[in-house]
């Protein structure tokens, strides 16, 4: 599915970007371009990012997943 239709940008880009150490939205703005346009896109990628990171057994506490970051 298409996250930021602005640069052409997919959950399954997201999902990689996050295994391979990307942690933050700024992160996926430097690697993937995705919020720099209109922004609309940011809180489904900022999603992703939690959900990707609890998935690869990050604890769901919100203060480690902000030190992680």
């Amino acid at each position: 599915m298409y996250v930021c239709i602005c640069n052409s940008v997919t959950d399954r880009d997201i999902v990689k970007a996050v295994d391979e150490g990307i942690s933050t939205l700024e992160g996926l703005g430097e690697a993937l371009n995705v919020g720099t346009c209109c922004g609309r896109c940011a809180s489904c990628a900022e999603g992703l990012i939690q959900s990707t990171q609890m998935k690869n057994g990050y604890d769901a506490d919100p203060m480690q997943l902000a030190v992680m970051a």
